[in-house]
């Protein structure tokens, strides 16, 4: 009888069905924030995010299911969620902002055929992107998408009436305090669910304020399909399509480590062509993407927690996964169950979920040893430069356009000066 690996174990379909359904919960939080965090930055209509919602859904769906069952040389064949990548809205936003959504999703197709290109020889490229680059690139991603959040907060505009109110500071409180709450009082597996928990107390509590037309989630039709170009055909600009190949590279390494920790949770070794056939499924749900007009796409960690903690190591159960996503995508009920939520609700989830992002970095900064006066240069000048454009917009105004949509992005910016810095300034040598 020949043993089979448990990754490759075929489980009963009660147990695939639950186990399935848990990763979708620990997908689902990240599904919302991305499109809400695009929706509320770009001013978009509630169809837009109901719209954007059904297509993350959709491509995490597909993307999952790739990653799992694989195809040919695209997939890795092991239980991984794909979801949108979060470190990717605060460039789409910059981008989209200074030129406009349809530019967005040029760059957005060629980073994903960057990708499917790269995928192949990017150990000879990941060298070039140490932690002292990487941390510095993520931390930047986590602040810039900050003003974001604080503007779903209290609104965008200080003239509009409400503005700033204590109620939606407090209710954008509760969520926080919840998902505090969450982790601090429940077990391990409940914690991974501490967004989605603090968005449904957030609601309920709006709901009980008469702040929700919960009406609005039956208004709309039942059942739908994503429609291709929502937004209308890609259009292409240099410094746009720049600015997000290199954020893909970040993405691209992110990924590399991500399919390494798959492999250490399953106990299988993973080699080159694993991490290529991971990095070409990735690209090819983005180049989707630039179609169905979502976001980037990248494993997401905490769905390979939870591998680790379950300790179920089967493919077939993230295969299930991804076909509940890809299932749900059908119905814009979901989208419209998020649009009808506060958005001071939201934002309160958003907030927590930027500030991880950028903790993410310091994590990884923490790594680096700053007593080196090198390190430190590199870490100090990237950041100063990088945050100019958040703390002040209007700082590169007098630049001629094209290149204002490149600079405007602290995380573009940032990450270039560190990359350079990384590169000139030489080792220490002991």
């Amino acid at each position: 009888m020949t043993n089979v690996h448990p990754v490759d174990e075929r489980l009963g379909a009660g147990r695939l069905a639950v186990l399935g359904l848990q990763h979708v919960l620990v997908l689902y939080a990240g599904a919302v924030a991305a499109p809400v965090v695009l929706a509320a930055g770009l001013g978009l209509s509630t169809a837009d995010l109901v719209y954007l919602v059904a297509t993350d859904l959709l491509l995490c769906g597909l993307g999952t299911l790739l990653q799992s069952l694989g195809v040919w040389k695209v997939g890795v064949r092991m239980p991984m969620v794909l979801g949108a990548a979060f470190t990717s809205v605060a460039p789409m936003l910059v981008i989209a902002q200074g030129h406009d959504i349809r530019t967005m999703y040029g760059a957005l197709l060629v980073s994903g055929v960057f990708m499917v290109l790269a995928a192949p020889l990017f150990g000879r490229l990941l060298r070039f992107f140490p932690p002292v680059v990487m941390g510095t690139a993520i931390t930047l991603i986590g602040i810039q998408l900050v003003p974001v959040a604080a503007g779903m907060i209290v609104g965008v505009n200080p003239a509009a009436p409400g503005f700033g109110s204590p109620g939606a500071i407090g209710l954008a409180l509760v969520v926080v305090v919840v998902v505090v709450a969450v982790h601090r009082f429940l077990p391990g597996g409940v914690r991974q669910l501490s967004i989605l928990i603090g968005l449904l107390v957030g609601t309920g509590v709006a709901v009980g304020l008469g702040l929700v037309d919960l009406g609005a989630v039956f208004r709309g039709p039942v059942v739908g399909f994503p429609e291709p170009f929502h937004f209308g055909l890609p259009s292409f600009e240099w410094s746009a399509i720049l600015s997000l190949i290199i954020i893909q590279i970040v993405i691209m390494v992110e990924c590399a480590g991500q399919v390494q920790a798959v492999g250490t949770a399953v106990d299988k070794p993973v080699g080159p062509s694993d991490v290529a056939a991971s990095l070409r499924a990735d690209g090819l749900i983005t180049m989707l993407a630039s179609v169905f007009q979502s976001f980037m796409y990248v494993t997401y960690a905490q769905n390979i927690g939870m591998v680790s903690v379950t300790k179920v190591r089967s493919r077939y159960v993230t295969a299930v996964a991804g076909g509940i996503a890809l299932t749900l995508s059908f119905f814009p009920f979901m989208g419209r169950v998020v649009s009808v939520v506060p958005q001071p609700v939201l934002g309160g989830a958003a907030l927590v979920m930027v500030a991880t992002v950028a903790l993410v970095g310091v994590r990884i900064l923490s790594t680096v040893d700053l007593q080196d006066g090198r390190n430190l240069v590199v870490v100090a000048v990237s950041l100063g430069v990088g945050l100019l454009p958040t703390v002040q917009p209007a700082f590169y105004s007098q630049f001629p356009p094209s290149a204002q949509l490149f600079l405007s992005s602290s995380v573009a910016t940032g990450t270039v000066v560190a990359f350079v810095l990384n590169l000139v300034l030489p080792q220490r040598k002991d």
